[in-house]
């Protein structure tokens, strides 16, 4: 109980059809730039006739892991449309474009998220250039408001949910045994692997991500988000965006293949406190085996190899971990980093 804990300046919304009140902040504005995907086309064009004052000029070309050159291309459209606020309507790969624009044009960004990313929730920011991925924490890159609407994520593929929900049960694990953890989030973490678990146990028994097993996972990601937001990450996420930075791997299935291999590595190394926390989350002896039985049952990739890694780029892949040294619950030794992705890559 001695912490320190900053909240940062969101305004979230949460609630079927709450993303068509975004037009109310949008009537605001002459101008508006869009970011986001001919999947959301439907929504886009309601909210467009909800602003009949405004024009929206759209950006609908993205790639995973924000390339610098995408961002090149989105900040001389958006030069050209005079856009005096970014709406951003997608995934990760939507809400991270928005914020390496507003990383430039210092422009507030809405987020309507449509998968369980998180980025929404955090000032945090990634760009690839020349194979390598860069990241940084930024409070003008943090969206202003955020509408949680789970109709527009009702329409998930399982497949995508699966991975999607394991992408934000990574920011909560991480969360929980963060070097500057506090209780706020500690708690708020533990609820947020709750109603994830809550909504991955429902999607695998209907075998569908049903409307309930929907709301349940994307209010976890939405806690997942702002844990993510409030406390540092490590090496979960290290490695998570070195094998997708540096290798192009899908991001949400390098998460989902790597948190079992990632929590066995600090498991030893947690403070007693922080494995109880776990064990009665998880409501297991062993959370990282839970993990592993949870991908199974959703269907999701479980090695390495599944999504596309090299064996023989493992050594790479440690080295890039070891950059950069950040804190971590246990130290960080080549040998056993080596053995992990190895375990990973086999699904051992």
């Amino acid at each position: 109980m001695n912490f320190r804990y900053r909240s940062a300046q969101t305004s979230v919304v949460f609630g079927a059809g709450t993303y068509l009140r975004a037009a109310e902040l949008l009537a605001a504005y002459d101008r508006v730039f869009v970011i986001g995907t001919e999947r959301s086309a439907q929504q886009l064009q309601k909210l467009q006739q909800s602003s009949p004052q405004t024009q929206f000029e759209y950006f609908l070309e993205l790639i995973q892991h924000v390339p610098q050159v995408l961002v090149d291309r989105c900040a001389e459209r958006l030069s050209q449309s005079g856009g005096q606020i970014i709406l951003s309507i997608g995934g990760g790969s939507a809400i991270g474009l928005a914020k390496a624009l507003a990383l430039q044009s210092e422009l507030p960004i809405i987020a309507i998220p449509t998968t369980y990313s998180g980025s929404e929730m955090t000032n945090i920011w990634g760009i690839r250039h020349h194979g390598q991925k860069t990241t940084g924490r930024n409070p003008i890159v943090q969206p202003k408001y955020v509408f949680y609407d789970p109709e527009l994520s009702q329409t998930l593929p399982p497949a995508i949910a699966a991975t999607s929900a394991m992408n934000a049960m990574a920011h909560l694990i991480e969360a929980i045994y963060a070097h500057d953890r506090n209780p706020i989030t500690h708690e708020l973490s533990l609820l947020g692997i709750q109603k994830l678990l809550e909504g991955m146990n429902k999607m695998v028994e209907a075998g569908i991500l049903s409307a309930a097993a929907n709301e349940s996972l994307l209010f976890g990601a939405y806690l997942a988000g702002k844990a993510l937001g409030e406390v540092s990450m490590a090496l979960h996420h290290k490695a998570a965006h070195v094998l997708g930075g540096s290798f192009g791997l899908a991001h949400a299935k390098v998460h989902t293949v790597l948190q079992a291999y990632v929590l066995e590595y600090q498991w030893e190394g947690l403070p007693p406190e922080i494995r109880a926390a776990f064990v009665s989350a998880f409501d297991n002896e062993y959370p990282p085996n839970v993990l592993k039985n949870m991908t199974r049952k959703m269907g999701a990739p479980n090695n390495l190899e599944a999504i596309g890694f090299q064996k023989d780029d493992i050594p790479k892949a440690v080295e890039r971990m070891l950059q950069k040294p950040y804190p971590n619950p246990v130290p960080l030794e080549r040998k056993k980093l080596t053995l992990m992705l190895a375990k990973a890559f086999n699904g051992a």
